[in-house]
């Protein structure tokens, strides 16, 4: 057995003890306590402990108090061992102890009389219970390195339920969260606020963070409710990332990985026999620049990733001239033969790829006893091919996303006998460039299919910030204050306008032969917007430990957000013909927000956890909406076009495609910030065997989010279909499609849409989530969690990059009153993720994972196909179809689409049908071969694949009722329009594969 001097054991205490509860309420690091026992349950005091860094080597010693008690604050996240010794007592060394950022992890070890002499520590693999302000999933170890599809750390929500993962072959960290659309979640990386950037105008984007390889990362927590103030106001999830530290000694851990379509993939997901050819290559050294003061980690990593993808459509044959043809044929037919374009490309599958590189480095420097800095700086570079966005029917040909990312971090830690405080700052660049093909965008209404570019493209989006915060701690007593200050710097440019480049719409492949249709297209008049804001913040909170069960947080954050003034330009033709200003600035009143949280371990022993916590948030307005309003302040005119394009697929002759007019959008003058009110109730109970059992209530309401108006439309309705559906202009029929006459259902001709965002939205969201954890480094692990959740809103259309699908049917006064109030568009029940492990023991040990995962399918609501604008409001895909009895085989489609809320004489509720439930299986196996690397660790073959068992999904047919193209409209230019309608026999089928394909991936690396 070890044994130190009674000097050196002094000076450990002062270190380590003095500062305890202080450092207990950093948001990057964590606190160890724990209570030492004998068998007869009386505390031992004097037991000599050495607390040892699994990852780093680095060990802290201490002695527990005469209450048998111990603490170490301010503890690195990350996993520990702890070794137990006292004379006459068989040593006990218990391994796998999780220590995480913000959170005080307990542990209770027994130690057993026994006389000399003793030759071997008592092993035991248990994690301890984890207790602290913050609620949420906690990934560390192997649930971090394993199952690693893609590398980043936004990958990572594949795993676990608390958030809705991408479903569809996109890549990013939640498709949903806490009921709320993905650009609501945020990204902390050591406590440092990071970008997630994606497609700002495409809000079913999820976004990803290249820059943050899980090799470069020690734990990472997914938290439904930041109770600490010092947590900025985040109304969704935040995902928060402690980077990896470096080591006493020199280590590298490389990995090299291969996967091809042609290894174990599916034939339907790779019609165009693509090889899928995958390489990802890396490394990551860690190590000292001086032992115990002064240590280094470097990560650098390279993808280059294919992904095969399924045919355009799923339904090949359409009719054409009287016959029946095949649309993979006839479109590059007509293209060439009609126009003189070839357009092939966009009628077989493409190959996505990814290839870039990414490098982070992290120094760390113990400068004196009592202050510490980190320097963490990192960049990525990337382009993506062909890559998907939304819910867009193209297959992406000849579009093109570049991007890069850079990040930096400095913090600071100093502790005296009872403060504490904690300096960070950061830095964080983001640059999107989305790029278009030369072929405009094109869609065939009645077949849902679509040709060319993306309406949602180009785009270019850079973003920068710079954030500063300071926390200082003070412990007297039984509380522990801690007040501080923070404010983020946000540079932003924006350039992009959806139907940049136009955008064409033909009813069918007649229409599109023939070249009758309808063309829209925004041209830029004014520059892109550059603007810059800050949103400065302070909090107070105070931590009282009301006994040593029981705790309890109390805080106040007070925080605001400044807009340039005068940034945006006053229309006074707008203002002369409505009276409405366009040019309010928000201004926000978010006030105060009370945050308060409890933690009560029964009876302190660590087997039972009782956690609470909830607050009030408020958050800023995001700079995407701001960007818009300031471009589409008279920056933006509207051309639309109804009838004979021979230009297809060049931009039509004004004659054409005359200008409407400006396009406008604006704040109302009861702008207010978003308010999230929420509340986490948490039950743990460790089972031992490192088993731990949770159980975790949420619930979220958000008011005032921006819901569009739009205040050009015509005040009333000037006519009414068969079905009593209000109708706002001059219904045009082209095939299968039905517009508007351009122009006819504006309120003022001199302008096109004018959009009002006001602050009447709202999301009500709460979960239920249990989970099952076990941690051991040997024999079986596994973590399983199901949520129920359920949410509603009022955001019609909150996922469409069409500003017009965003507008309600049925507005305020017309039609059916509190449609919008329903089913939420992210409302997805239940989910279930399983991942099971058995790692055999052994210098070389072999281990088998699975991880199963099954989540219910998306809502929608039962209307046309996209391209219809049923009420001729400007939206071709925000109308639901009327429930009409005639229809023949309408009861069969609506319960085969699981629309179990319709009821047949009426509007389809909104998001009253689900899409099919989807569900995958990953298997791994992994053999540690007899090479040393670095340290203990042995180098390891591992074989992953990805969707060994999965479901089809993608683009599934919402369109209930189709419009019959060979009749014409009835009534058309009175108050009483008929459609000519029928039903969909294809209702609720897949218009288009959108998934990932099954991979088969054989690799080296380090075993973990």
């Amino acid at each position: 057995m070890r044994r130190y001097s009674p000097r050196l054991r002094r000076l450990l205490l002062v270190l380590l003890l003095v500062p305890a509860t202080a450092g207990a309420q950093s948001v990057t690091a964590g606190s160890l306590r724990g209570t030492i026992l004998s068998t007869t349950g009386e505390p031992l005091a004097g037991v000599q402990l050495t607390v040892e860094a699994v990852e780093g080597g680095r060990t802290r010693l201490l002695e527990s108090g005469r209450d048998g008690g111990f603490a170490i604050a301010l503890l690195a996240p990350g996993a520990y061992r702890i070794l137990a010794e006292q004379v006459g007592f068989q040593p006990v060394r218990r391994s796998g102890v999780l220590v995480s950022a913000g959170q005080a992890t307990s542990v209770t070890i027994t130690l057993e009389r026994r006389p000399p002499p003793i030759t071997a520590a008592t092993e035991i693999d248990e994690p301890g219970a984890t207790a602290g302000s913050a609620i949420g999933r906690l990934l560390a170890g192997r649930e971090i390195h394993g199952f690693d599809y893609r590398r980043d750390v936004t990958n990572l929500s594949r795993g676990i339920t608390e958030v809705d993962a991408p479903r569809d072959g996109r890549d990013g960290f939640a498709a949903a969260a806490a009921g709320l659309r993905p650009g609501w979640n945020r990204l902390f990386v050591d406590g440092v606020p990071e970008l997630l950037l994606r497609h700002p105008g495409v809000p079913s984007d999820p976004a990803s963070a290249p820059i943050f390889d899980r090799d470069a990362l020690d734990q990472v927590q997914v938290m439904s409710t930041a109770v600490d103030a010092e947590w900025r106001g985040i109304p969704g999830v935040l995902l928060g990332a402690q980077s990896r530290q470096g080591a006493k000694r020199l280590q590298v851990t490389p990995y090299a990985t291969f996967s091809s379509a042609k290894l174990g993939g599916q034939s339907e997901q790779n019609p165009g026999d693509s090889s899928g050819t995958s390489l990802q290559l890396g490394a990551t050294l860690t190590g000292a620049f001086v032992p115990d003061t002064a240590h280094f980690m470097i990560q650098g990593g390279y993808q280059s990733l294919q992904l095969p993808s399924a045919n355009p459509w799923e339904q090949d044959s359409a009719n054409y001239l009287g016959q029946r043809v095949s649309l993979r044929a006839t479109i590059p037919s007509i293209g060439v033969d009609s126009f003189g374009t070839p357009v092939g490309r966009y009628a077989a599958p493409v190959v996505r790829t990814w290839k870039g590189g990414n490098g982070l480095g992290r120094v760390d420097w113990q400068l004196s006893d009592a202050n510490a800095v980190m320097v963490r700086l990192g960049f990525a570079s990337w382009t993506e091919n062909s890559p998907l966005l939304g819910r867009d029917a193209s297959n992406g040909s000849g579009t093109s996303l570049k991007g890069r990312d850079i990040s930096g971090a400095f913090g600071m830690t100093t502790t005296t006998t009872s403060l504490a405080n904690e300096l960070r700052l950061g830095f964080s660049a983001a640059r999107r460039e989305w790029l278009n093909p030369a072929v405009t965008a094109t869609q065939l209404v009645a077949e849902g299919v679509a040709i060319g570019g993306r309406p949602a493209l180009p785009g270019f989006f850079d973003s920068k910030t710079f954030s500063v915060s300071d926390a200082l701690q003070l412990t007297t007593g039984p509380h522990q204050l801690k007040v501080g200050a923070d404010v983020d710097f946000t540079s932003y440019l924006q350039n992009y306008r959806y139907g940049a480049t136009g955008s064409f719409r033909f009813g069918d492949l007649d229409g599109f032969g023939a070249a009758e249709g309808t063309y829209y297209q925004t041209v830029l008049v004014t520059g892109a917007p550059k603007f810059t804001t800050s949103e400065p913040a302070v909090f107070l909170q105070d931590t009282w430990t009301a006994s040593p069960e029981v705790q309890v947080l109390l805080g106040l954050r007070y925080e605001t957000q400044f807009l340039p003034k005068n940034k945006i330009t006053l229309s006074q033709d707008w203002l002369d013909l409505s009276g409405i200003r366009n040019d309010n600035t928000p201004k926000d009143r978010r006030g105060i927000s009370p945050r308060v949280g409890f933690v009560w371990n029964v009876q302190n022993r660590s087997e039972w956890i009782i956690r609470g916590g909830g607050g009030l948030i408020r958050s800023g307005l995001e700079a995407s909406t701001f960007a818009e309003a300031l471009l589409f302040d008279g920056g933006v005119t509207v051309r639309r076009g109804q009838g004979s394009f021979p230009s297809w697929p060049g931009e039509p002759s004004s004659a054409l495609a005359p200008d409407q007019g400006p396009a406008l959008t604006y704040f109302t003058d009861d702008y207010r910030a978003p308010r999230t009110t929420k509340g986490d109730l948490a039950i743990s109970r460790s089972l031992g065997g490192g088993a731990l059992l949770q159980v975790v209530g949420s619930y979220r309401h958000t008011d005032f989010l921006l819901r569009r108006i739009d205040q050009n439309r015509v005040q009333s309705s000037v006519a009414e279909t068969q079905e009593g559906r209000p109708v706002f202009g001059t219904l045009v029929k082209q095939g299968g499609m039905l517009s508007a006459e351009p122009g006819s259902n504006r309120r003022f001709s001199g302008f096109d849409q004018v959009s009002a965002l006001a602050p009447t939205g709202f999301s009500d969201n709460y979960e239920v989530t249990a989970s099952l954890d076990r941690r051991v480094t040997r024999g079986l692990s596994f973590n399983a969690s199901y949520t129920f959740s359920h949410t509603r809103d009022n955001l019609v259309g909150a996922l469409e990059p069409d500003p017009a699908d965003q507008l309600s049917p049925f507005p305020e006064g017309i039609g059916v009153a509190g449609w919008d109030e329903s089913r939420s568009d992210l409302d997805i029940p239940h989910r279930v993720a399983a991942t099971l492990e058995y790692r055999t023991a052994g210098a070389t040990p072999v281990s088998v994972a699975a991880r199963y995962r099954w989540r219910m399918g998306i809502p929608f609501t039962p209307g046309f196909r996209s391209g219809v604008d049923a009420n001729g409001d400007g939206g071709g895909n925000n109308d639901p179809a009327f429930l009409d009895a005639g229809i023949p085989g309408l009861n069969e489609a609506l319960t085969r689409a699981s629309c179990g809320d319709a009821l047949v004489g009426a509007f389809a509720p909104r998001n009253s049908c689900r899409e099919e439930s989807l569900q995958s299986l990953d298997l791994r196996l992994s053999v540690a071969l007899p090479v040393k690397a670095s340290g203990d660790r042995r180098v390891a073959l591992t074989v992953d694949a990805f969707n060994v068992v999965s479901s089809k999904t993608g683009l599934v047919d919402r369109a209930l009722v189709l419009v019959n193209p060979n009749q014409a409209l009835g009534g058309q230019g009175t108050a009483a329009v008929t459609s000519p309608l029928f039903g969909n026999p294809r209702f609720g089928t897949l218009l288009s594969r959108r998934g990932e394909p099954r991979v088969v991936r054989i690799g080296l690396g380090i075993d973990y």
